[in-house]
Order: structure tokens, then C-alpha cells, then sequence
């Protein structure tokens, strides 16, 4: 989870190796000279006594701890003397400034979906941390350098999800140990960047107090002034120093005068009630809703709306605490500890669900509280299984207690199953049944709680529980005629929930794997119940489902109806996805002759393309050209897939289009090796089996030898069906490849609750088929009766 921005966890993450030696390489590179508009101290005018603000100095004199040991002094020695190295220039040049502002600034801008950037973009913080630090221990007291580094320590803070006691920690931890194996030596020096973290990131909240008080009590009328102020206010909220965090917002709001918008008072009111000074709260909400949106339109407006919503909810939350505070029982003390947890005041949570321990030491309430704190404080959800475990034979199941276990305990296990399965893949698991035992377990205490849910995590369990054994003892037909198991079954859950999403959801999911064209085509065109014809992801799900199905068995009837369904999407359905969808069917629409559906999928791919950056412009890009390439002619197509290849070259099926489209432009030289390579390494089945299919047609054009480029495609052939484990293999006759994700988990939120995914995320990519495939398709060895695909 993106923490500094709020964003949702990440599903999938992938890691890419890096040396040690290359994060050295980056801190101790020498960028181009950062341009600066402060002038050289030839040119400044004399120095005029600094006013003193009282107001500002005397809250600076209570929030100083001093200075103390830069951070840049607690790296470890090998990488501290090869950064040091490279830093020669004068430390408070005004370029050694300058670089250091804005690659700390620069921080903020660093787009958090591509990890590459992020690794960058973290590099050259680091960078300049130490440049300014350097700056700041040479005698530098300038207002914009110390208001920037107050900001980095302010972001270092925020590492703090990397600490080995964090999800985040522990899944670097295993990717630690994993690199063990290849490279010791790399792998102790990440290890000892991850030890001297943890002192960093402890460090961090007083190397922020220090510069936000020596900008308060030297720089009084720096514009930046009142933002560092707001920005220390948020750390000490976080570090639950609530007298202080209070007094840093009231002062920094007050003084930005007529300047203050809605928005601010908002954020004033959130705190105040989380600091227990109700009245000042509601104070501070009255002035909010006075002062209104800081910008006119409709969407601002909303924006606006739903922060004083979230006002409100703090405000209820606390009212609510404060009202059961003194009151006896068990019921109240637990509900009090998980509103605490709700308004950020993690110390009196523990405090109060460790009373609850000392007077009901077998009551599961305290270990579930405590569970959620954990997620709470360091989204920590393998500590928090632990917890939530240790109180599987105690009283007092509840509601929460099954959501947060079936939300964690899963995740552990998954982790305990794997890291067993690397180190003896072929050792037998005798614990695998007790732990689908133990989950069923949980699935059948929710099932008072919500039946529905509990039916469809029956189901997973259940499957997986006959599944995984099969696969783990290498019977693979085995293990899929347990899957190809779940559409039915989930389809007749659907008589029992006809309103679930979870059911429905589960439906179109699984259809993929229908290994039969009519029951598939039957199973994803059930209806929706009318309560849910407007739901905006089951709607989507069922338009990709209708999509992918027609495709996987080329119906065009299901293709017609996929397009009806995109049509019609509603409203709220992310607008990317929305017209990826549409995008993609009309291209396939224009493959088969309509011409308008090519011009409406060029529009909106191109559209797509435009509201994206770096990578994520890749697939629409490389859609374009493929659209281009059939209305207009691989000439005019060619630039777009060079454009696409800039953005993202390790993309298989951008070089295979190039292939494509060079062959038509008789421009032949290169192309086997190509198209071998894409053969060899190619992202998906389909793309793999074409590149074998251009091989046979370069050998038919003289450049190879046909007889052994079939036989290798007929190889590949049923190799790539043996291996496939949806219903049927996607042959990509109708010009589109899906790089699908199917995404089945669990995890818990503390907003959400329990959270159920269930879903196929597609990547549809258009390609030039190619001419060779049908005939070779059609060579094949037939088997039975079957009919010809």
C-alpha cells in the first residue's frame, strides 16, 4: 500500500532484483546542473536582522529537541564512503542547494504504479537528503533548504511500512532470503540497509521537530513556513502527540488568514475531535462548512462533501467513546477499544484491550482487538494472524473475530505453504489438511454472520482442499477436473443467493474454465437480478466474462452481446476500463468488417493513451497500431508500435507486431531470430504458438526449413494445450491475446472489513495473426469426433 498516498494495496507485487552496488551508483551520480534563480552571493543584498515572531518562537522552544545525529550518518560504512566520495562540490554552493531542493521535491511527483520509477525516484531522494544535510551541518541556513528537509524527514517516516515487523518488511525479508542463494554478498548488504532503517526511520520525528523549529524561529515570514507546520502537525498526530499536533494546525491555519479554505478547517476539526477537544471540533467544522470548497465545479464540491462526511464520522466515533468510557461491562470496554482504533489513538487501544486480557483472559475479544491493531499500526497481517490464531478455542467469537482471522490466517498459511514448497518441492505436507480444516472452520462461524459469503469460501476451500494435493503430487488433469468443478457449483449458488455479489461475481470469474462451448456460453449469459442491474463492477465483470468466453470459442453471437454489455455499462465503472472494454471489442468488430467499430476503437484506445504515462501507455498504443494496420496499412501503423516499444521494450508483443507488419513491408531481414525469440519468451500461449506460425510462413518464404518449423509448431501445439488450464486455449484467429490476471485472495481492511477478490483483471492484446496459423490449426492431429475449432 502506497501509505504517503493513500492508495489501495497492491495485489500482485513483483519484484525486481537490483545490486546494492547500483543504489550506490545512483546516490553517488552527479546530475546535470539544476538551474536556480537565487543569486550568487556577489549579487545579495546585505543581511537585515531577522524579525522574531514570539508566537512562532515560543512554540519552536517547546517542540525543539536539538539537533541530533544527521540520518545520512547511520547508513552503513560501505555505501556512506562511496556516496561521500562523489559529493566534492562546496556543500552550500547554491547549486549543491538547488539539486538537493528539488530532488527532494521531486519525491512528490514519483508515479507510485511503476516500481522502476519509484526505485529511481527513491534514489535520487536519498540523494538529496544527504546533499542537504551536508548543507545544513556546513552552516546553511537557508529557509527553502530547511523547509525541505524537514518535508524529507517527513517522508522518511513514512518508510516506516518497511520495517521487518510489517507486511512490507517481511515480504522484502523473504525476498532476502530468496536472493541468498544467488548472491551473499549482495544479499548482507541489503540486509544491513534494512537493519539501519529501523534507527532511521526512529529518528526521522526529531530530525523533522528540529528544522520545523529552526524555519519557525529564524525564517517567521517564509511562505513555507505554515505548510512545514502543517506537515509536522501530521506526524505528531500519527506519533499520537496530540497536544502538539493540535497547537502546530491551529497556529498554521489561523495564520494563513482569508487564505484558509473549507478544507483546512475540516482537517483542523478532524484533529481536534481525535484529540478529545470536542467543542473546539465542532468549532472548527462549523467554519469549515462556512468557508466551503476551496474551488469552484461540481466535482470539487463533492470532493468537499465527503471530507465533511468523514468530519462527521470522527466526530460520531468519539462522541460515542466518550459516552461509554465509564461505562461497566465487557461489551462496552471492547467497543471502546475498536472506536479508539477507529480515531488513530493506537496507545489507548492497546491499553484497553490489554485490561480486557487481565480481566477476561479467555474471552477472544482482547486477541481480535489486538489483531486489528496490528493491521492498524503497521498493516502487520502476519503478526496479526498470530494473534487472531491464539484465540481459536477461546469464548466470545464474534462477528470480527471471523472476518479478521479469514482475513490474515489465510495469508500465514499461504506463506508457511510456499516457503515449504521451495525448499522441499517434493516433500510430503501432512499439515496441508489441517489447515484447510482450520479454515473451514472459520468459513462455518461466518456463515451466521453472512451465509452467502461463507457458501462461496466453502466452495474455495473446499476445492482448493482436493485441488492442491493433486497438483502437489503432479497430477495436473487431476487437479484441474477439480477446478473445471467451480462454474457449476458456483452457478447453483445463485439459486440460493440470487443477490450476492460475491456468488456473482464468482460466476463470471470461473467461466474461463468451462472446457465446453455451449455450457459456457450459456453460463455467462444468466441474467442479473434486477437489484443488482446496476452494480458497476458485477457489470463489468460480466461484460469482460461475455467477452473472453467469445473469444476463447469464437462465437460471434457472444460477441455481439459483449458489445451490448459494454455499451451499457453504468455510469460509475472506472473510465479506463470501461473504454478498454469497448475499445477492444470494437477492434474485434472491425477485424470482422465494421468499419465504424475500427474508427471508434482507434478514438477510444487513443484516448486511453492520452490520460496514461510511461508503461501503462504501452497497451493502448500498441492497439492503435494494430487498428491502424488494418484500416490503413502497416506503413502508416509502424510509428505507433515504435512509440509503444519506447514506452515499455520488454513487451514480447510489441516485438511480434514489428515482426508482423516489417514482413508486410517486406522488410524480412532479422525476423526469424525475432520471432524465435517471441516464440521462446513470449508472455502468453497464443503469442508463443503465432511466432511458431510466422516461422513456418519466413521457411515457406525461403528462410528456414519448412518441414522442421512445423513440426516444431505442432509441438508447441500441444504442449501449450496440455498445459492450459482454462476451458480452451485462445488461438487468436480473431486478432486479440488476453494477459490475464485471475485474482483469487483474501485480506482484511480497516475500512472495509473482510475482503473477497474474485476476479479476472484482462490485458487484451491486439495482434497480427499470423497467415500461416488456420492451415496449421487445421493439420492437426484430430482426436475422436471432436469438432474443428
Amino acid at each position: 500500500m502506497d501509505e504517503r498516498r493513500g492508495g489501495r494495496q497492491a495485489r500482485t507485487i513483483r519484484w525486481a532484483p537490483v545490486g546494492t552496488a547500483a543504489i550506490a551508483a545512483v546516490l553517488a551520480c552527479k546530475p546535470a546542473a539544476v538551474a536556480t534563480t537565487t543569486p550568487p552571493p556577489a549579487e545579495q543584498k546585505e543581511a537585515t536582522p531577522r524579525r522574531v515572531d514570539p508566537e512562532l518562537k515560543a512554540l519552536a522552544d517547546r517542540l525543539d529537541p536539538g539537533p541530533e545525529r544527521a540520518l545520512s550518518e547511520l547508513m552503513p560504512a560501505w555505501l556512506k564512503s562511496q556516496v561521500d566520495a562523489s559529493l566534492t562540490d562546496d556543500p552550500k554552493s547554491q547549486k549543491a542547494l538547488a539539486e538537493a531542493r528539488e530532488a527532494i521535491a521531486a519525491w512528490d511527483k514519483v508515479k507510485t504504479s511503476d516500481p522502476q520509477a519509484m526505485l529511481h525516484g527513491a534514489l535520487m531522494f536519498g540523494r538529496g537528503l544527504v546533499l542537504a544535510e551536508r548543507a545544513v551541518l556546513a552552516g546553511s541556513d537557508d529557509p527553502e533548504l530547511l523547509a525541505a528537509l524537514a518535508n524529507a524527514y517527513r517522508q522518511v517516516l513514512l518508510l516506516k511500512m518497511f520495517r521487518r515487523n510489517g507486511l512490507f518488511g517481511q515480504l522484502l525479508n523473504m525476498a532476502v532470503e530468496l536472493a541468498r542463494t544467488e548472491a551473499k554478498a549482495e544479499t548482507l548488504k541489503v540486509e544491513e540497509v534494512l537493519d539501519a532503517l529501523t534507527d532511521i526511520v526512529q529518528r526521522a520525528p526529531g530530525l523533522q521537530r528540529h528544522m520545523t523549529a529552526r524555519l519557525m524561529r529564524e525564517h517567521p515570514d517564509h511562505p513555507t513556513v505554515v505548510e512545514t507546520m502543517l506537515r509536522a502537525s501530521q506526524t505528531e498526530a500519527e506519533l499520537e502527540n496530540w497536544p502538539e499536533a493540535l497547537e502546530l494546525r491551529k497556529l498554521a491555519v489561523w495564520r494563513k488568514g482569508k487564505g484558509a479554505t473549507g478544507a483546512d478547517f475540516a482537517a483542523l476539526a478532524t484533529l481536534s475531535y481525535k484529540g478529545f477537544q470536542v467543542a473546539y471540533g465542532d468549532k472548527a467544522r462549523k467554519e469549515a462548512e462556512a468557508r466551503g470548497p476551496a474551488e469552484p465545479g461540481e466535482d470539487k464540491a463533492a470532493a468537499f462533501k465527503r471530507q465533511l462526511a468523514e468530519v462527521d464520522a470522527t466526530a460520531e466515533q468519539v462522541r460515542g467513546f466518550l459516552a461509554l468510557v465509564d461505562s461497566p461491562g465487557l461489551d462496552a470496554q471492547n467497543e471502546c477499544g475498536h472506536l479508539l482504533l477507529k480515531v488513530g489513538r493506537m496507545k489507548d487501544a492497546y491499553a484497553t484491550f490489554l485490561a480486557m486480557q487481565v480481566g477476561h483472559p479467555n474471552d477472544a475479544r482482547w486477541r481480535t482487538g489486538m489483531a486489528v491493531l496490528k493491521i492498524h499500526r503497521d498493516l502487520d497481517f502476519f503478526d496479526a494472524a498470530e494473534e487472531i490464531r491464539g484465540a481459536r478455542k477461546m469464548t466470545g467469537h464474534d462477528r470480527l473475530y471471523y472476518e479478521v482471522a479469514l482475513g490474515t490466517v489465510p495469508l500465514a498459511i499461504l506463506g508457511k505453504v510456499t516457503k515449504q514448497m521451495a525448499e522441499a518441492p517434493d516433500e510430503p505436507m501432512p499439515e496441508l489438511a489441517g489447515y484447510f480444516e482450520e479454515g473451514l472452520e472459520l468459513v462455518a462461524g461466518l456463515r451466521a454472520y453472512d451465509p452467502a459469503r461463507a457458501a462461496v469460501l466453502e466452495l474455495l476451500f473446499t476445492t482448493l482442499r482436493d485441488a492442491v494435493p493433486k497438483f502437489m503430487a503432479y497430477k495436473r488433469a487431476a487437479g484441474l477436473a477439480a477446478l473445471r468443478k467451480v462454474p457449476a457449483r458456483a452457478l447453483a449458488l445463485t439459486k440460493k443467493f440470487p443477490e450476492s455479489r460475491d456468488v456473482w461475481r464468482m460466476v463470471f470469474a470461473w467461466s474461463r474454465y468451462i472446457p465446453d462451448a455451449a455450457k459456457a456460453r450459456a453460463h455467462v449469459t444468466v441474467p442479473l437480478p434486477a437489484a443488482l442491474q446496476q452494480d458497476p463492477d458485477l457489470r463489468l465483470q460480466q461484460a469482460r466474462a461475455l467477452f473472453d468466453v467469445a473469444v476463447l470459442w469464437e462465437d460471434r453471437t457472444l460477441l455481439a452481446a459483449a458489445a451490448e454489455a459494454a455499451a451499457s455499462l453504468p455510469a460509475e465503472v472506472d473510465v479506463d476500463a470501461a473504454a478498454m472494454t469497448r475499445a477492444t471489442i470494437d477492434a474485434v468488430l472491425g477485424f470482422q468488417g465494421d468499419k465504424p467499430a475500427l474508427q471508434r476503437a482507434v478514438d477510444t484506445f487513443t484516448a486511453v493513451a492520452t490520460r496514461r504515462t510511461g508503461k501503462d501507455m504501452a497497451l493502448p498504443i500498441n492497439n492503435v497500431a494494430m487498428v491502424v494496420a488494418h484500416g490503413a496499412g502497416p506503413a502508416e501503423a509502424m510509428p505507433f508500435l515504435v512509440r509503444a516499444q519506447q514506452e515499455d521494450p520488454s513487451l514480447a508483443g510489441i516485438v511480434y507486431n514489428m515482426g508482423a507488419l516489417a514482413f508486410a513491408l517486406q522488410a524480412q531481414e532479422g525476423l526469424p531470430e525475432m520471432f524465435a525469440k517471441v516464440a521462446q519468451h513470449g508472455e502468453v500461449a497464443g503469442l508463443r504458438l503465432h511466432a511458431r506460425a510466422w516461422l513456418v510462413a519466413l521457411a515457406e518464404a525461403g528462410m528456414g526449413d519448412v518441414a522442421v518449423t512445423r513440426q516444431e509448431f505442432a509441438a508447441a501445439l500441444a504442449k501449450e494445450q496440455a498445459d492450459e488450464s482454462r476451458g480452451r486455449l485462445n488461438f487468436g484467429r480473431w486478432g486479440v491475446l488476453d494477459h490475464s490476471e485471475f485474482n483469487v485472495s483474501l485480506g482484511y481492511s480497516t475500512i472495509q472489513g473482510l475482503m473477497l477478490v474474485d476476479e479476472v483483471v484482462p490485458r487484451w492484446w491486439l495482434i497480427a495473426p499470423a497467415p500461416t496459423m488456420e492451415a496449421l490449426l487445421a493439420a492437426r492431429p484430430k482426436k475422436g469426433a471432436k469438432a474443428k475449432p
